[in-house]
């Protein structure tokens, strides 16, 4: 996603918050093995098995975000994102980013939803509800 995605045509706040570990399940229980100097488990594209790694180390194959860059702890840009996911339906935007601080080792959460998203399975949740309710009054009218 670039940043004109992101940052374009916002019909409401961004959420922002500032948290000592991840917010996002992804990588949270690694987030505190790393803290506490336990092994974790090695990226399979590296190699096999466990190690004990620094934060730098652990982190080093994240990117960072090119539209939220700043820590919302510290100031830093010395941030790589860990989590991003991103829903469209129908015109409508909802997303979700978490960066880790490499300076201050604070997560920076930030998500967006237009006021009236409705995930596919509300929209249709929705839709059929109304059909069975309609259906409902056209066969009370019958009788």
């Amino acid at each position: 996603m670039s940043l004109a995605d992101i940052t374009s045509n916002l019909r409401a706040e961004i959420q922002s918050e500032v948290n000592p570990k991840p917010k996002a399940k992804v990588h949270s229980t690694e987030w505190v093995k790393i803290m506490a100097g336990e092994p974790v488990e090695i990226n399979p594209t590296v190699g096999f098995g466990y190690r004990i790694m620094t934060v730098d180390e652990w982190s080093a194959r994240w990117k960072p975000n090119e539209a939220f860059q700043e820590c919302l702890g510290c100031g830093s840009k010395k941030t790589k994102e860990h989590h991003f996911t991103q829903t469209w339906c129908r015109g409508k935007k909802k997303w979700e980013s978490e960066c880790l601080c490499l300076d201050c080792h604070s997560f920076s959460w930030r998500s967006y939803a237009d006021p009236d998203f409705k995930s596919p399975e509300e929209y249709e949740k929705d839709r059929w509800t109304a059909m069975v309710k309609e259906a409902k009054k056209v066969a009370v009218a019958a009788n």
